[in-house]
């Protein structure tokens, strides 16, 4: 399944980020990755942390991402939200992609991440909410677990997560992830 599929299907008007996100999915299968295990996290940190001490942590995390150590083993990327200011705290809202043939708990997996997060990335200034485990409420509220890319109906489902649950309509992605044929422990 292609982009020019998805818009087929039903999926019209979508911004250029989301239209990358589904690519990076979509090249993701035809690297031979048909089934990925998506894990829904929302990252946060509090107000009394300072800006510039949120984009380190983001490249914290984006750098484990690419080394696939510990909770990000079989890590394929991440799509997230810039940094959401709320009256307490940033969220931030993320995808992580795993290989769905390696990663079969997916509720797990993204309780590992998170506690990653909090205790490692955040030094215990951060918190995380894992929607995983509510996958089947089928809302913006919902996990999403292990899909199938080679479904029209599963990556129609991503997207209507990726476009309605990930914050405001529209909000930029960005999306990290492992290059194609490289070894992660040789960066």
């Amino acid at each position: 399944m292609d982009l020019a599929e998805l818009k087929e299907a039903g999926i019209r008007a979508l911004s250029d980020s989301l239209l990358s996100s589904i690519g990076f999915i979509d090249s993701l299968r035809e690297q031979g990755h048909n089934k990925v295990a998506l894990i829904r996290l929302d990252l946060l940190v509090k107000n009394a942390v300072a800006g510039g001490q949120i984009n380190a942590h983001l490249t914290h995390l984006h750098s484990v991402i690419r080394r696939q150590q510990g909770a990000f083993t079989h890590c394929l990327g991440l799509i997230r939200t810039s940094p959401i200011q709320e009256e307490e705290q940033y969220r931030i809202q993320c995808v992580l992609i795993f290989d769905g043939e390696q990663v079969l708990q997916d509720i797990q997996r993204g309780e590992e991440v998170g506690r990653y997060w909090v205790n490692i990335i955040t030094e215990g200034q951060g918190s995380y909410f894992n929607y995983n485990p509510y996958r089947q409420l089928h809302g913006v509220v919902s996990g999403l677990g292990r899909i199938r890319t080679d479904v029209v109906s599963a990556m129609g489902w991503l997207s209507f997560q990726l476009c309605y649950g990930m914050g405001p309509v529209g909000l930029p992605l960005t999306i990290v992830g492992v290059p194609h044929g490289e070894s992660p422990t040789g960066w």
